[in-house]
């Protein structure tokens, strides 16, 4: 009822209120307190009588819920607010800042003026001063060597102020400097941290995904297992039930005996309870041919493999599960790690020694020019040898490809164009005549110069197609 509510309500508030630390902390308790100090309305009321089953539970009284509730509630309103600890903010690196009220007088200027004031055309101007009514030489002196002090303390308090700017200014780019750099190092070293937790986080996310798989494939291993012994074991019953009907009992002895030939009997047979399996389908006269066994005080298993029923002995029962062999994530995972054959090939060059070209310069510069189109055809002849090798596995080397094009480009401008360039460059030293006394020779002048970058090409390519064919001593 209304009066009911407004009497739980007014409760709630007078256990909370007298408890709170502040007017906000209060209010918000006395809501929360409210929410469950709260009588169902006429809409709750309703379902509750219809089917209070699914909302309160079963076996639950409403009365005794809403009771422990206000309970709740009560302890809840005596608990103190949280108390706010203080935290200190970082304290802020404060920063040389820079000179203000700087003159903006040229230095030239003041030095100028200091030199003036320094001189005796400073005096000069004290004796030159005009007298004015009323006023004595010495005080007209006096007037204009005060004025003179005063520039003198203006200019050298300029100077020192503009001294002091340009001073404060390196220091302050020196400081934006370390400060850069320790920002950097900070950053370097949150971001190494980021990354060894993001690795540690990556390497506990795979092992826990190891371990789910692994989970889920022991549990079909063990799932098959159990399988396999619940089949055994209803084979087993199943053979048992069989062998059940073929005993014979107290109750149907005389029936057994009576439908075994007399002729059995008569034999004188050792094992007259011997079972044949092949029973009547094989025609034999035994104790079996009738589909019966005399019971005998046997064991069940060893009874059950003589018979065909179990196929080995009784083996004790092993809870451990097996090792599983994943051979696909086996491969996988070692695939992530860095094999011998991963590593550079060649050594890394020295910063200090020599390049490409004048390492080739300083291994081949002693050759002729037949010894280099012989060592060229030897490098043209290994790469083709390679690349037949290479075809007949079915692999193809970009890179040894691009090489062999490019030495076979070289001999082709050897042979075709090398004999017209030498005629045209006769042809041309010919018609200018002969070079006076003193000038060097065409072959150490412009000449080599152009021809240098071709034939340390055909070199450096040589000395590639070394390595890559077998190494230098092989070419």
């Amino acid at each position: 009822s209304i009066p009911f509510r407004l009497l739980l309500v007014f409760q709630a508030l007078v256990d909370v209120v007298p408890t709170c630390g502040s007017a906000g902390m209060s209010h918000r308790r006395a809501v929360y307190a409210a929410r469950f100090l709260r009588p169902p309305g006429w809409t709750k009321r309703l379902l509750l009588r219809e089917k209070p089953r699914e909302l309160t539970g079963p076996y639950e009284n409403p009365v005794r819920r809403w009771v422990r509730l206000r309970e709740k509630a009560r302890e809840f309103s005596e608990l103190p607010p949280p108390r706010k600890v203080p935290i200190p903010k970082p304290a802020r690196k404060n920063f040389l800042e820079g000179v203000e009220g700087v003159p903006r007088v040229s230095p030239e200027a003041l030095q100028r003026r200091l030199d003036f004031l320094l001189s005796p055309l400073a005096a000069e101007q004290q004796s030159a001063a005009p007298l004015r009514p009323g006023l004595s030489p010495y005080y007209v002196e006096f007037a204009v060597w005060e004025r003179q002090m005063r520039e003198l303390r203006r200019c050298y308090r300029a100077q020192y102020l503009q001294k002091l700017a340009e001073v404060t200014e390196i220091e302050r780019g020196r400081e934006a400097e370390l400060h850069q750099r320790e920002v950097e190092e900070r950053k370097r070293r949150k971001q190494a941290h980021l990354q060894r937790i993001g690795e540690d986080m990556k390497r506990r996310a795979i092992l826990k995904d190891r371990q789910r798989v692994e989970a889920k494939v022991n549990e079909a291993v063990e799932m098959a297992r159990r399988s396999k012994l619940k089949r055994r074991k209803l084979y087993w019953l199943r053979r048992m039930e069989t062998l059940s009907k073929l005993i014979a009992s107290a109750d149907n002895l005389d029936e057994v005996l009576a439908a075994i030939p007399m002729a059995t009997f008569e034999a004188g047979s050792r094992n007259p309870v011997a079972m044949d399996p092949v029973g009547s389908a094989g025609g034999r006269s035994s104790p079996s041919s009738t589909g019966v066994l005399l019971s005998r005080n046997v064991s069940v298993p060893f009874l059950l493999r003589q018979l065909g029923g179990a196929m080995g002995f009784p083996q004790q029962r092993s809870r451990r599960i097996p090792h599983v062999d994943n051979v696909q994530r086996e491969i996988l995972e070692s695939s992530y790690d860095i094999l011998p054959e991963d590593e550079p090939r060649f050594d890394p060059v020295p910063a200090d020694g020599p390049s490409a070209r004048q390492r080739a310069a300083q291994l081949y510069g002693v050759f002729s020019e037949e010894e280099k189109l012989v060592l060229l055809e030897q490098k043209i002849d290994m790469l083709q040898r390679k690349m037949a090798e290479e075809e007949k596995v079915g692999r193809v080397d970009q890179i040894t490809q691009r090489l062999y094009d490019e030495l076979e480009a070289v001999r082709v401008v050897t042979r075709g164009e090398g004999p017209a360039q030498a005629a045209g460059k006769a042809a041309a030293m010919a018609s200018r005549g002969q070079d006076p006394a003193g000038l060097p020779s065409p072959r150490q002048g412009v000449g080599s110069q152009l021809q240098e970058p071709q034939g340390q090409a055909e070199l450096e390519g040589g000395n590639s197609s070394g390595k890559t064919g077998g190494g230098r001593g092989a070419s």
